[in-house]
This record gives structure tokens, C-alpha cells and sequence, in this order.
């Protein structure tokens, strides 16, 4: 019980300190009205996955949900524990939340012909939280240039060859900035993010169904458990 208290102290020194110099990294949830409850479920389980994955980094990200109403807010706030996360919670959209910031706001979209080489700290990345199912293409990076915001991609396609389309899963990307944060190497993040399947490869596994705390334990037994349902967010 006392190391549990302990790591449970380290995590919300780390995550405090994140807040005042960590990546900043916020997840656009005006998508909302858009998607059926069940696919709000299915991101409001990869946020819980984000969240998991940034608490247990040494440098923590500094995460940020902006456009939370509605359904998507009130499957958030179902949430055990969700008041007490060390996270931005804005009901407001990103651009008015940041609005002192928007020269430096980065939308993070496949479409963009600006290839993302290095993390700025000084940058915001924003990745569009949207369960895709391809009915959705191109609607992050019409958005960003309607607003008048740069936009990057991934460098994927200098690394690795995708088996398939390049969105994934918000969690995905998430973490892959997270590990690039670790590692300055986007070549050993997205190997270590990317499951297998998405490389030619066979990995059925997922993280439906899992809860807040079930979903915690789950990320401690296997860095590698992903969600399967495509997202629209960023490469």
C-alpha cells in the first residue's frame, strides 16, 4: 500500500509539473455531433488510454481536451475518478481556449503536405478526436485552413511502409509524440506504437470494453494493447 501511495504521489508530481512545461498536446472533441453514442464510447476509451500512457511517461505530455459538451462530456464525466485527472478540460474549442496562442497551434492531420521533423515546445498539436469509419475524410485539415492554423503530418512514410490507410487511433498518435518526447526517435516510436497489423502484419488484439482502472492495469501487463477502431486524427 505505501509504494502504491508513492507512485501514486510521483504520478501527480510528474503530471503537475507537465502542466507548466511539458509538450502541450490537446485532443479536439467538437467532433461530437458527428458520431453515435457508440462511437463517443469508443473515444472516450482511447482518451482513458491516453491518459494511462501519459501518466506512466518520466516526461509527461501537458494534455488538453477543449470542445467537451454534450454526450461526449457526459460519457467523460461517467468516468471513476475523471474530476480528478490532472488534464486541461475546456468546454470551449481550442481556438477560443488558446486563443493568446494561435500562431502557435499545429493541427496534426494526414493531409498535410508539411512534414512534422522535430517536437516544438512552443507548439500546441492538436489531434482531431473523431471515429472515422472513412465517412469523414479531409474534414481536420479543411477545418485548420478555415481557421487560418498551420497544419503537420507524421513523418511515417520516411520510416515504414503502412499496410493500409495512415489515420489511427487517437491513442496512437498520442503516444507516439509521447515516445518521440522520450526518445527523439520517430523510427523506434512508431515501431513501438504501430501495431503489427498496420504493418502488413497479423494483430487482432484491442482495448474495448476496458474500464479506468481495468484499463490502467491492462496498459501495466502490455505496452503494446491497442484499440482497433480507426480514428480520424494524425499521421
Amino acid at each position: 500500500m505505501e509504494k502504491r501511495a508513492e507512485e501514486k504521489e510521483d504520478k501527480v508530481q510528474r503530471l503537475s509539473k507537465a502542466k507548466e512545461s511539458g509538450q502541450n498536446i490537446v485532443i479536439d472533441l467538437e467532433f461530437a455531433d458527428l458520431m453515435t453514442t457508440s462511437e463517443i464510447h469508443s473515444l472516450v476509451q482511447q482518451i482513458m488510454y491516453c491518459y494511462a500512457v501519459n501518466g506512466r511517461c518520466t516526461s509527461p505530455g501537458h494534455l488538453w481536451l477543449t470542445g467537451m459538451q454534450g454526450g461526449m462530456e457526459n460519457q467523460l464525466q461517467r468516468l471513476p475518478g475523471f474530476d480528478k485527472w490532472i488534464i486541461e478540460k475546456e468546454s470551449q474549442s481550442y481556438i477560443d481556449a488558446l486563443q493568446d496562442q494561435k500562431e502557435n497551434l499545429v493541427y496534426l492531420t494526414a493531409d498535410s503536405e508539411t512534414v512534422l521533423d522535430e517536437l516544438d515546445l512552443k507548439k500546441i498539436y492538436i489531434i482531431g478526436g473523431l471515429v472515422d469509419r472513412n465517412r469523414w475524410k479531409g474534414i481536420t485539415m479543411k477545418k485548420a485552413n478555415e481557421q487560418g492554423i498551420q497544419t503537420a503530418k507524421l513523418p511515417i512514410g520516411s520510416y515504414l511502409k503502412m499496410s493500409s490507410s495512415q489515420v489511427l487511433t487517437v491513442n496512437q498518435v498520442v503516444e507516439i509524440l509521447l515516445k518521440f518526447v522520450e526518445t527523439k526517435d520517430w523510427k523506434a516510436s512508431f515501431f513501438q506504437v504501430i501495431p503489427q497489423r498496420k504493418r502488413g502484419e497479423t494483430d487482432s488484439e484491442d482495448l474495448q470494453g476496458v474500464d479506468g482502472e481495468e484499463l490502467e492495469n491492462e496498459y501495466d501487463q502490455s505496452e503494446k494493447k491497442k484499440q482497433c477502431i480507426e480514428v480520424h486524427s494524425t499521421q
